[in-house]
């Protein structure tokens, strides 16, 4: 090689990249511009006559592309000089023409611009002469491969085009030509396309009709000289039999289908399978027992001994074919069945192969992927796993199938095992309450190497991780509560639930951080949204928001972080201890709000919407409304842009007359905007949103319930579920400790549980602190934010006043039964939900900037 004459072509071509260089391929001379050039004072029809005379063959495919709307504005003028015009180009336009000329016919017939017997005698005719042009000139300008993709785009207009023709029509102007392109003496396209319009044709007809003049030539096709021919009318099978009836195609058409079947070339009998597996439907119990279920057999045997080229085909019929045979297949015919599955599901395999081999040698197996036809099979059995659960029945599954389905998810090829995950939460809802019985495979499929297989498994985990919550594991208690009204509730604490799945979840969340494929990952943390229906508080406590909060920070990918935003909020939510819940608003706003980065301070920004989305009003003012008003004096820019896009939602969090001070706050940062902002677009940004200020209309504390919004009973519904959730906390502390026999011990023992159910982390600890403390030097006064009973009675969240005692028993027992079983994903349904609920107004003095003690209300400051 002449290293130095590469080097040269090499410069060159980085020249070629010039920025800087002049781009002349696209732009016209003087001379093209003055052809494209039409009389602007010509009509409609006056210029597409001229265009398609003389115009470019980018202007005729226009004029073209316009036939339908120039037939329904000037239908008379239009067939009179432009259609014929048309008809002349097509017989020597290029395909790009033909193409808009297929998609034109078609919208014709669809939208019945012209009648039946028009659209026959002017445009049926040209697609006729279309599908199979033997013009010898017209054959020396064009190659082969054009002619024939030009034919194939006539012919599959002209089968969409019979669906819309009557029947007459059909059998004057098509069947006849039908009839004369499947006679043996003609070529082999025009035979195949006979059998594409016959298997069209025969639709349309009565069976009578079918006999006289279609099933002839079915007959005669199907025992062509040509294999293509063959499979191409045994594909058509399935549309004449159904035009036919079950006793013609009993005594005509099996006969066939069986001969087919038995065909030389693996195409036919390929075409044979997939007609079998689709009669099935319409073949009586008589016809599939003495036939179709013997030829089956035989079909498949002689498919797996000879390693036919069908055998891929065949593992992905086969669950059709099972469930479609089920009902016909006595004990032994079904055991064979499971049997030639099991063996198609470990064919190639050898003992001792599993997927290390896949991690130790990948580049080997890499090069032989395409042509793995043993892998291939083993892929299209992986699909039909769930069919082949129902077929042998959820009790059989240990006996039957549990092996097989271990293998394909042990697979070394790592497209089997991604089948495989796609279809799992499909074997789980199957198995019903056996669901653990796979729990090793799903922890197997998660700690996969392969981010295939987790982007298979990602997108239904809230449905498998449901359906083994329900299975076993969980441990269900009641708790008779009094005093906050409800009694008898029943509480899922799922003590050990999905314990061992949550290193699997783990392991699958770092694999996908750290491929490149950030959508996996973005959908993974999405989907750990479901968390809270299955776990507890404190395993995603302690092990998944720790490794939320690191995305949320360091991450590079935006989506990833406002995933792992949302999931945190989610996790807030639902969580069932009110420590933990402070300790994690504190770490949103020590770590976001307060961050070092500027876009950690408008990621904030964005977590706060979903805040407000999320939870109640009063919850967002308690824990991060001032802290959001003190980025308007933020020293970049940016920020102050995102926090005046957000003011409009900050207004719709207030109530008057309770949130008048920060009304007052929110106005007066407003104002110092708008007097001292030196930015041009925040400038600009903040006039718009006084804008929108001034549209908006602050909701107003009323002692009445009669004039509610949807949005307030929705706000009211949160509220009360955030309340419950308190009060649940605090009652089971009471009933631990009332549970204790020995009274000193209960105390000691109870005061040990509280402790470690508040338990923080570390830098939890230090958040609160420091928090607490700048609190302190700021207002001069002490702000108990790690105390329970504190947030109680500054809260001071109670019970309607003059509500019935079982009305309220009956309300409780409700939400806290939603909460917990609705989808945690599933905020957008709880909002319309809410809607309809009509429950009635409550109004609490928690939201006031004082508390009922009158000390002020309880707010973190920035330290």
């Amino acid at each position: 090689m002449d290293w130095p004459d590469g080097a040269d072509k090499l410069a060159e071509s980085f020249a070629e990249l010039s920025l800087e260089r002049t781009i002349t391929k696209g732009l016209k001379s003087a001379e093209e511009i003055d052809r494209l050039t039409v009389d602007e004072k010509l009509g409609d029809i006056e210029r597409a006559v001229y265009l398609l005379s003389s115009g470019q063959e980018v202007q005729r495919i226009s004029v073209i592309k316009s036939l339908p709307q120039l037939l329904r504005d000037h239908n008379a003028d239009c067939m009179k000089r432009v259609v014929p015009k048309v008809k002349e180009v097509l017989h020597v336009a290029g395909s790009d023409v033909q193409v808009a000329a297929t998609q034109a016919f078609l919208t014709i017939i669809e939208n019945q611009i012209v009648s039946y017997p028009v659209f026959a005698q002017t445009f049926l005719q040209s697609m006729l002469q279309s599908i199979d042009n033997r013009d010898p000139a017209l054959r020396q300008k064009r190659k082969e491969q054009e002619l024939e993709a030009i034919a194939y785009s006539w012919l599959e207009t002209l089968l969409e085009v019979i669906s819309f023709l009557p029947k007459d029509i059909i059998k004057k102007e098509i069947l006849t030509i039908t009839i004369s392109k499947g006679q043996l003496s003609q070529s082999v396209h025009s035979r195949l396309a006979s059998c594409k319009i016959l298997g069209r044709v025969a639709t349309k007809f009565d069976s009578f009709m079918i006999k006289k003049e279609i099933l002839p030539l079915v007959t005669s096709l199907c025992q062509d000289v040509d294999y293509e021919v063959r499979g191409c009318m045994c594909r058509q099978l399935d549309a004449v039999a159904r035009g036919l009836g079950l006793e013609s195609t009993k005594s005509a058409i099996l006969p066939e289908l069986v001969e087919l079947s038995n065909d030389e070339e693996s195409f036919v009998r390929l075409a044979a399978l997939e007609t079998v597996v689709s009669l099935l439907s319409l073949l009586d119990d008589e016809t599939c027992v003495n036939t179709i279920i013997p030829l089956m057999c035989r079909f498949c045997e002689n498919a797996l001994q000879n390693e036919d080229p069908t055998l891929p085909s065949v593992a992905h019929q086969f669950g059709r074919l099972c469930h479609g045979l089920s009902v016909n297949l006595n004990e032994d015919q079904k055991i064979w069945f499971l049997d030639f599955y099991r063996r198609m599901c470990v064919l190639g395999l050898t003992e001792g192969k599993s997927k290390s081999s896949d991690r130790m040698t990948p580049n080997l197996l890499n090069i032989f992927e395409e042509e793995d036809s043993y892998a291939e099979c083993r892929q299209c059995a992986g699909y039909n796993f769930p069919c082949m659960v129902l077929f042998a029945g959820p009790r059989n599954f240990k006996t039957e199938l549990y092996s097989t389905f271990s293998s394909l998810c042990d697979d070394p090829h790592r497209l089997v095992r991604r089948t495989v995950a796609c279809g799992f939460h499909e074997v789980a809802k199957l198995l019903g309450s056996s669901v653990l019985m796979i729990q090793q495979e799903l922890i197997n499929l998660l700690k996969d190497d392969s981010p295939e297989v987790l982007e298979g498994l990602v997108p239904h985990v809230p449905e498998t991780l449901e359906m083994f919550a329900k299975g076993g594991g969980n441990v269900v208690t009641e708790s008779k509560i009094s005093g906050f009204g409800f009694d008898n509730l029943i509480l899922c604490k799922r003590l050990t639930g999905l314990a061992d799945l949550v290193p699997a979840l783990m392991a699958a969340e770092s694999q996908a951080a750290c491929s490149r494929r950030w959508r996996l990952h973005r959908d993974l943390i999405t989907q750990f949204e479901c968390l809270p229906k299955c776990l507890t508080s404190d395993q995603i406590y302690y092990k998944f928001l720790p490794v939320l909060f690191k995305h949320l920070t360091t991450n590079r990918v935006l989506p990833v972080k406002l995933a792992a935003a949302r999931t945190i909020c989610v996790f807030i939510r639902h969580n069932r201890k009110l420590e933990q819940r402070q300790e994690l608003c504190c770490r949103l706003i020590e770590e976001c709000c307060h961050g070092n980065s500027s876009w950690k301070r408008i990621l904030f920004m964005d977590i706060c919407k979903i805040l407000m989305e999320m939870f109640s009003k009063m919850f967002f003012k308690e824990y991060f409304y001032e802290f959001v008003l003190e980025l308007a004096q933020d020293p970049v820019a940016n920020v102050r842009l995102k926090f005046c896009h957000l003011l409009p939602a900050l207004k719709k969090q207030i109530k008057l007359p309770t949130d008048r001070p920060l009304l007052q706050q929110l106005e007066l940062m407003v104002r110092r905007l708008m007097a001292h902002e030196k930015d041009r677009d925040v400038a600009e940004r903040i006039r718009h949103s006084v804008l929108e200020l001034d549209k908006i209309q602050i909701g107003m504390d009323s002692g009445t319930n009669r004039f509610y919004m949807d949005d307030d009973l929705a706000d009211q519904r949160k509220e009360e579920e955030e309340r419950l959730l308190i009060e649940l906390e605090e009652k089971e502390k009471e009933e631990a400790e009332k549970s204790m026999k020995n009274p000193s011990s209960a105390k000691v023992g109870g005061r040990k549980k509280s402790n470690e159910d508040g338990k923080l982390t570390k830098k939890g600890n230090k958040t609160m602190k420091s928090l607490s403390s700048a609190k302190s030097s700021k207002t001069g006064k002490n702000s108990p934010i790690g105390d329970a009973s504190s947030l109680s009675s500054s809260s001071s969240i109670r019970p309607r006043k003059g509500s019935d005692g079982s009305a309220a028993q009956a309300t409780a027992h409700n939400v806290v039964k939603r909460l917990y079983n609705e989808s945690t994903s599933g905020h957008s349904s709880k909002k319309s939900s809410s809607s309809s609920r009509k429950s009635s107004a409550t109004t609490t003095s928690s939201a006031s900037s004082t508390s009922t003690d009158g000390k002020p209300r309880r707010k973190i400051s920035k330290s």
